[in-house]
């Protein structure tokens, strides 16, 4: 625009031009033409006035669409949700919109002749050179992506798009903020992840328990098979023997399912988490009588030392669960005629800490490990071929930590075992 002004002359101007031509022409009028040439030609300059005149009043109205134009499109430049900006060959901020300058953490007047490259962190600048480098040696399009650390300290993982301009020296960028969206990619990552250990988890542990399931089966399908073809010539002590071992073969069975079940549901968050305050001692004796008996049956004896009128605020459900499994695991792997210890105790505020301890076969360092995790060897046998999959360890450990506690264990192989459990201490039973 500022091109057309100069090569055009206002109104007054171009007047002052039409006056000398007239003036030039009158002379040559009276030396040489009539009266009616010189009519002639004041008539055709008053015209060539207009048409002037006319000329001018139109490209003030260009001169003003122009620059209604030039302000719509400052303000789309501005108002860009998009970064825009413009480089020189050497990386120099030569111009940019507010966005830009709001992505860059600083006022536009203070980055004008600043080089780009500073706001790259250093692992993207290779990446970055390459793509001003294409820009300037092609006449197409690139893109790249680079981290940026603006002047706020704000790290932002944007997307890059530029283009050489018109006159070659320099080139056009434009920038998006992409890091909400690769923020969003990784957390989905992480998901997809976290969804294939579980799965493969799951087809690990189905394989195993199936494996594990197929023993006291096979030995229930044996015993009912001798029933059934020697029951009227063996001995009334031999059918109590046998019972006896359907009897033991059924508890674990039945034992491996519900704690399957357990754990689906809790795989599938259909466990309601109950939380209420209780004495811990109560909730200790009820486990112990659940499985007296099973402890009877190897002469063993459990034994219970806990602080009386300790109060503890947990989902009931879960802590007999918890016991019961690491009792039971304790009469497994104990000889006949030990002893299993239970004990509780404050450790420091407002925590306490519950021991299922035995002097049992003991677990390998190798095995320590991997306790609380679904792996190949998950399951073992008892002392007396007492079926354990392992499968209640990971119930302990999902019950433990929704209650706010933490599960451990130590172990020297041949001499016996301690699982320790946390729990939160509550004051009394009006702590509810």
């Amino acid at each position: 625009m500022d091109a057309i002004n100069n090569k055009l002359s206002p109104r007054s101007s171009l007047r002052e031009r039409a006056l000398k031509l007239l003036k030039s022409r009158q002379l040559v009028s009276t030396t040489r033409e009539s009266a009616s040439e010189s009519l002639k030609l004041i008539h055709e300059l008053e015209v060539h006035q207009i048409e002037l005149e006319m000329q001018n009043e139109e490209l003030m109205v260009s001169r003003k669409l122009a620059a209604e134009s030039a302000e719509k499109y400052i303000h789309l430049y501005d108002s860009s949700p998009v970064g825009y900006l413009t480089l020189s060959r050497d990386g120099t901020i030569v111009e940019l919109n507010l966005c830009g300058s709001q992505m860059l953490g600083k006022e536009r007047s203070h980055l004008m002749n600043s080089h780009f490259a500073f706001f790259i962190i250093d692992d993207s600048k290779s990446t970055f050179n390459h793509f001003l480098s294409k820009i300037f040696s092609s006449n197409t399009k690139e893109t790249c992506e680079v981290e940026m650390l603006n002047s706020n300290n704000i790290t932002l993982t944007t997307h890059l798009t530029g283009m050489i301009s018109r006159d070659k020296d320099q080139c056009h960028i434009n920038i998006v903020d992409i890091t909400s969206l690769k923020q969003a990619e990784l957390v989905i990552q992480n998901k997809n992840d976290e969804l294939k250990e579980l799965n493969a988890e799951k087809d690990k542990l189905f394989s195993i328990l199936a494996h594990d399931l197929k023993s006291p089966f096979s030995a229930f399908l044996g015993l009912t098979e001798i029933l059934n073809d020697k029951l009227q010539i063996i001995n009334h002590d031999s059918i109590q023997s046998i019972a006896n071992s359907l009897r033991h073969s059924a508890l674990n069975v039945f034992q491996l399912i519900e704690n399957l079940l357990e754990w689906s549901r809790m795989q599938r968050g259909l466990v309601e988490y109950k939380p209420k305050t209780v004495l811990l001692k109560d909730v200790i004796v009820r486990s112990i009588e659940t499985l007296s008996e099973i402890a009877k049956q190897k002469d063993q004896t459990i034994q219970l030392k806990a602080l009386e009128n300790l109060f503890v605020k947990v989902d009931v459900a879960m802590l007999e669960s918890t016991l019961r499994n690491l009792i039971s695991n304790a009469i497994k792997f104990s000889n006949r005629g030990e002893e299993i210890h239970i004990s509780a105790k404050i450790i420091r505020n407002e925590i306490i800490e519950v021991t299922v301890s035995d002097k049992g076969v003991g677990i390998s360092n190798e095995l320590l490990g991997q306790l609380f995790q679904v792996n190949d060897q998950l399951g073992s046998r008892g002392t007396e071929g007492e079926l354990s999959t392992g499968l209640g360890l990971l119930l302990c450990k999902e019950f433990v930590e929704k209650n706010g506690g933490e599960i451990r264990a130590e172990s020297i192989e041949g001499k016996g075992s301690k699982f320790m459990f946390t729990l939160p201490m509550a004051q009394n039973l009006e702590s509810d």
